[in-house]
């Protein structure tokens, strides 16, 4: 990383000018140009807004193909702002990181023992995990990663209370695709919400998204509606097939995201409409 806070400000803020101008003399909206460019409504939102992230190469070459604007300009007005050197990479490694790079107590997995302290004081203890028995709801996760490994797109919520396993139960069952070389990713900085809404629609085929405690993502009162549209978006869009996306929630989370709502108000609408005298 190089380059001053004010350097890379200057640079941003240069970027940034330059794609609303182009977008003003297109006379496009901003939902528009996601579409023409198939990137996602807040990938191309969060490249326009100011004091939002510097948006990837990626992203860049898409907003310059569809603006008509030199890509090379805006590429080192890019690299400025993120502080980078070198040749611009447009390779999208993906979210997350390779299934087998996990530790399962990163995502949650509850630990159990004491740590095994290592030779090497560098490398971080570890708890080994217990045997695992396995259960009914295993056999239904299995046949959803088999799915997936067969190219379908496929999405589970294990629902249980707390400490029941459901955790663990999601990191036995990913680990054939661990074999097959699947990235996991677990959206959770800033917090759980912003960072789903901020990179789902970056999400690549075999790619397992971990929504471990899904009533942070789902029940957030600001961003919960747009986490579940953009899930429905990436499960259902063609050329990013086959993710899986795996979650766990406590069954009071459950219970009030499945219930349905009262109808109370137009039962009594119905009654008065039906209390006037008989028609002759």
């Amino acid at each position: 990383m190089g380059g001053e806070p004010e350097e890379r400000e200057a640079a941003l803020a240069e970027l940034r000018k330059r794609l609303e101008d182009a977008l003003a003399r297109e006379g496009l909206t901003k939902v528009q140009l996601a579409a023409r460019t198939r990137l996602g409504r807040t990938t191309v939102q969060e490249a326009f807004r100011p004091g939002g992230r510097v948006p990837s190469a990626l992203t860049v070459a898409a907003l310059s193909g569809k603006l008509g604007l030199p890509d090379e300009q805006l590429q080192e007005l890019r690299r400025a702002a993120a502080g980078e050197s070198g040749p611009v990479s447009l390779r999208d490694e993906g979210l997350g990181k390779e299934i087998g790079q996990w530790d399962p107590h990163d995502l949650e997995v509850h630990p159990a023992g004491t740590p095994t302290v290592t030779a090497s004081s560098s490398v971080r203890a570890q708890r080994a995990l217990p045997g695992y028995v396995r259960r009914a709801h295993d056999q239904v996760l299995a046949e959803a990663v088999g799915e997936a490994m067969e190219g379908r797109s496929r999405m589970l919520v294990l629902v249980g209370s707390s400490s029941t396993g459901k955790t663990r139960a999601c990191w036995e069952v990913v680990q054939p695709l661990a074999a097959a070389g699947w990235r996991l990713w677990h959206p959770y900085d800033p917090t759980r919400a912003e960072a789903a809404l901020a990179d789902l629609d970056r999400v690549t085929p075999r790619t397992v998204v971990w929504l471990n405690e899904a009533q942070h993502y789902l029940g957030h009162l600001q961003a919960g509606e747009r986490i579940a549209a953009a899930l429905h978006t990436l499960l259902t869009q063609a050329d990013r097939v086959p993710v899986l996306v795996l979650g766990t929630l406590w069954s009071e989370y459950a219970d009030a995201y499945t219930a349905c709502p009262k109808s109370a108000s137009l039962t009594r609408t119905v009654a008065s409409v039906n209390s006037g005298p008989d028609e002759p």
